[in-house]
């Protein structure tokens, strides 16, 4: 699986990328000037992270197809407490349903609208999903 964001982003989605990156335990591809085909080519399994102003989506693509987009409405980030936690969890069950075959999603008691994933250095990311299509 590859993590990749949309052209230009800003910092913070760029880190917010290679930290989810790392809590799924694959690799984080610049996207510099490739376009979505270029690196949706890479590998069978890609997550482009895009944001601008308060508009977050995570898109989720699987042999070259759109399979989910993932609006988020806010990222809040915590300092976490305690041990740390590989892969996303979620108590969305449909998302759970559709991602599960892909990559390492941990059903939990975190909500119906969040995911929840753990950075490097001590970094939490909750997620309030918008929608899931």
């Amino acid at each position: 699986m590859e993590v990749t964001t949309s052209r230009k982003p800003n910092p913070g989605i760029r880190t917010f990328s290679k930290d989810l990156a790392f809590s799924l335990g694959c690799h984080y591809t610049p996207r510099g000037k490739a376009g979505v085909g270029d690196i949706i080519s890479i590998d069978e399994d890609v997550l482009v992270v895009s944001g601008s102003g308060r508009n977050f989506s995570i898109n989720f693509y699987s042999d070259s197809e759109l399979k989910a987009e993932i609006l988020i409405s806010s990222i809040n980030k915590e300092v976490r407490e305690g041990e740390l936690v590989y892969g996303i969890r979620t108590g969305n069950q449909t998302l759970y349903d559709l991602l599960s075959s892909h990559m390492n999603i941990l059903m939990s008691g975190c909500g119906e609208s969040r995911l929840v994933f753990d950075g490097p250095q001590r970094r939490r990311y909750v997620l309030t999903l918008r929608d899931v299509s």
